[in-house]
């Protein structure tokens, strides 16, 4: 009876992505910037299209070598130089 109540319960919930820090980018968020979804974000990264560090299972996107990459401007140093 036990075993049959186990396999009705619902899977359990995916975690949400945890947030990288100022220095770098999870590789779905990375990819949303250029408008791919999860699965292809990580696809590119496989195929080093989105450059990624590896620290054990856990991918980060350096975010300013990300941003120069697709052209963007980060935000902060613009702000900061503009200030000096």
């Amino acid at each position: 009876m036990a075993k049959a109540l186990r396999k009705l319960k619902s899977p359990k919930p995916r975690p949400k992505p945890r947030p990288r820090g100022p220095h770098g980018l999870s590789v779905p968020e990375a990819g949303a910037m250029i408008g791919l979804g999860r699965n292809a974000s990580y696809e590119a990264a496989k195929e080093g299209r989105i450059p990624v560090l590896r620290i054990g299972a856990l991918k980060i996107v350096p975010r300013g070598t990300w941003l120069q990459m697709i052209g963007a401007t980060n935000t902060a140093s613009t702000t900061d130089a503009d200030a000096a």
